[in-house]
């Protein structure tokens, strides 16, 4: 009787003591330093891209994607480490969606691919997740992170 009693005791015990430690919580940010962290990562993925110059022939459509895709997939990586909130993963769901379109542009190009067809379709593409995106940052309160 004492074991069984002790066993009760313990199966009870696991599940408060993985709650109290935070386990299954996220990144345990409260709110208003994942919207502080969130518009740090934003705010300079944006300056960061602001310094990616247009191309001025489809010839260099390689390029500026390749350069974008480096400025957003460590922006990602930092959002994706804040947690795992519904917005927080709604907005990283959405820019994670952004990336593999832009990827997959890029390694049509890198085929062959015409570019000036490549980024029309990419521009398509786009249209959904980044609106998806910008909600999720808008009902965050994250405007930095929303579309440049």
């Amino acid at each position: 009787m004492r074991r069984r009693a002790l066993g009760v005791l313990i199966a009870l015990s696991v599940p408060a003591i993985l709650m109290l430690a935070g386990c299954g919580s996220g990144s345990g940010l409260s709110a208003a330093q994942v919207r502080d962290r969130a518009t740090q990562a934003c705010d300079r993925a944006a300056d960061q891209s602001a310094a990616i110059r247009r191309p001025g022939a489809p010839s260099g459509a390689q390029r500026f994607l390749a350069q974008g895709i480096a400025v957003l997939a460590p922006e990602l990586s930092t959002l994706r480490g804040l947690g795992d909130r519904g917005s927080i993963q709604a907005g990283v769901s959405a820019m994670q969606a952004e990336l593999t379109a832009l990827r997959s542009a890029l390694n049509g190009l890198r085929a062959g691919n015409d570019p000036v067809v490549a980024i029309r379709t990419l521009q398509q593409q786009l249209v959904g997740p980044e609106q998806r995106a910008n909600a999720a940052w808008r009902r965050l309160r994250v405007p930095a992170c929303t579309s440049r």
